[in-house]
């Protein structure tokens, strides 16, 4: 019986053509040597007999032939059948690994990841930690829309291949769309989760050279340490499996970092949590916030810096809320984004705000800034026109804010937008430029007024040198281009001083005052008024 195995192993290495010849062989040889022995049999029956029986010889020549070639097709079909096995079994074996790995990098997917964790997240040696990472890149869908999914594609495929390379030990996954995850262990009196994080955070965004493109994508990074304590404990009671819970951990640090500025890694805690129950509560309430006239305009003022006069005002939401106190806009403004709501709050917020400005001075400007939701949106002339109507308000002291993403995303339909808005006097500005995906060529198709310099810019060109230089150039451009430069984010005399000498035209920041209700604005104004009449 120890020599059938082998045997049989060795017999299925083999190809159809070689078994057929040793087949042949197996049924030839029994027939040659029974010839030889025909003699000495034939004298054998005749000893036994006492006659001559040729046809019994041939009898017992055929039971031995058919006895071998009997025993050679059994052979034969165990081993068809086990290379039937073979195949069956390489076959689920594929299907077993294409159901776990994605396709487009290689990498195991997140059905592959779940199935995967307790080997990583469990049984943990005593001062080890597991940590799962949840990874997305910052700004990924403006890439697919410009360049299309196929350069988009190799994007993935680079950053996959840099994850891969950091990670060790560790595993790297790809969660779905432009998300990853990574598994590692590490030493809980070492510090590598965090270790990673900022080699992540630094290798990722370095440049990818692409169709003649030079691309970056940076990344937010959630982390979710495994463990069982009180909280997690009560977390994974409401949620599900542990590692539901920890995915969900990781998902959520990651939403933060992405709210704190992207490119930024962030540990969960339970402050999270709360947060987002706090999230989940506001959405349930936005809509009748909103109704109710709970969310309401603040004004931050927009300052000539040759003359020091005001020339206008940027109306910012904020939420009254009646047991939360004053709420800002970082709080519900992507709520209303998530959940569809924020065309409606940026009308309401647009009819107060006409309401509460056609009695300040006639060179007073409102500012109001449009989502990309609404670029899109055919009826915006419209119901932009029928407002300033209805309060009376002068089209030419509206400007439009749209943001450079909402361009590139829907420029279009924006194109056809503002050019309605624009032909009834609505001025348009182009908001946090720099810190998009435009270009010369949106900036020459879009008949703009103004470009805003996006804070991130103006709040570090004291001490970044990078920084003022794109502020330099931004200005220069608007020039060339004949535009209007507005500056945001002026902090302090040092900041305005420097723009000034670039030549920027207005400022916008809590130097010239901070976000104010309609009642502080009207009554500067009135106070503006008495002394002028006094003084004449």
């Amino acid at each position: 019986m120890k020599l059938i195995h082998p045997l049989a192993a060795w017999f299925a290495r083999q190809s159809r053509a070689t078994i057929d010849l040793i087949a042949l062989v197996l049924l030839t040889l029994p027939v040659y040597f029974l010839a030889l022995r025909f003699d000495a049999l034939d004298r054998y029956l005749q000893l036994t007999s006492q006659h001559n029986n040729h046809s019994l010889d041939w009898l017992i020549v055929l039971v031995v032939i058919l006895g071998v070639a009997a025993t050679f097709f059994s052979l034969r079909r165990v081993i068809d059948l086990r290379r039937e096995v073979a195949r069956r079994r390489a076959a689920e074996g594929e299907a077993h690994r294409l159901a776990r790995h994605d396709v487009l990098t290689g990498l195991p997917n997140r059905r592959w990841f779940i199935e995967n964790f307790d080997k990583w997240g469990t049984h943990l040696p005593a001062g080890e930690a597991c940590a799962l990472f949840v990874i997305d890149l910052d700004n990924f869908k403006p890439i697919n829309d410009i360049y299309g999914h196929r350069l988009g594609d190799e994007v993935l495929r680079i950053v996959a291949k840099r994850l891969s390379a950091v990670v060790e030990p560790g595993v790297v996954a790809r969660l779905g769309g432009d998300e990853f995850g990574i598994l590692m262990r590490f030493r809980t009196d070492g510090d590598g989760a965090t270790r990673l994080a900022r080699q992540i955070i630094h290798e990722i965004p370095k440049p990818m050279s692409l169709a003649a493109l030079s691309l970056q994508v940076s990344v937010s990074v959630g982390i979710a340490v495994c463990g069982l304590d009180a909280d997690q404990n009560a977390m994974a009671s409401r949620d599900g499996t542990e590692v539901e819970t920890v995915l969900r951990q990781a998902d959520m640090a990651m939403y933060w970092a992405k709210a704190s500025g992207r490119c930024q890694f962030q540990f969960f805690d339970a402050a999270m949590d709360e947060r987002l129950q706090q999230r989940v509560e506001l959405e349930g309430e936005i809509g009748a916030a909103i109704a109710s006239g709970q969310i309401v305009p603040y004004y931050q003022r927009i300052v000539d810096l040759e003359t020091s006069e005001t020339t206008g005002f940027e109306v910012l939401a904020r939420w009254e809320h009646p047991t939360r106190g004053l709420l800002l806009p970082g709080t519900f403004v992507p709520i209303a984004e998530d959940t569809g709501t924020i065309g409606e709050m940026t009308y309401a917020l647009l009819e107060r705000a006409v309401n509460d400005a056609k009695g300040w001075p006639q060179h007073i400007s409102l500012s109001i800034n449009l989502s990309p939701r609404q670029i899109s949106d055919p009826c915006l002339p419209q119901r932009v026109l029928g407002l300033l109507s209805q309060s009376s308000f002068a089209p030419h002291r509206l400007v439009i804010e749209i943001t450079e993403n909402a361009v590139v995303q829907k420029l279009d339909e924006a194109k056809a937008v503002l050019a309605s808005l624009r032909d009834v006097g609505v001025r348009v500005a182009l908001d946090d430029f720099g810190t998009g995906y435009s270009g010369l060529y949106h900036l020459r198709e879009l008949d703009l007024d103004t470009l805003k310099i996006d804070r991130s810019f103006t709040s570090q060109m004291l001490h970044r040198p990078e920084e003022a230089r794109i502020v330099k150039a931004i200005i220069s451009l608007s020039r060339a281009l004949g535009l209007h430069t507005t500056a945001e984010g002026v902090e302090n005399k040092e900041v305005l001083d420097r723009l000034m000498q670039l030549g920027c035209d207005a400022g916008q920041g809590n130097l010239f005052g901070a976000p104010e209700p309609e009642s502080t604005v009207s009554e500067t104004f009135r106070e503006e008024a008495e002394l002028t009449r006094r003084s004449a």
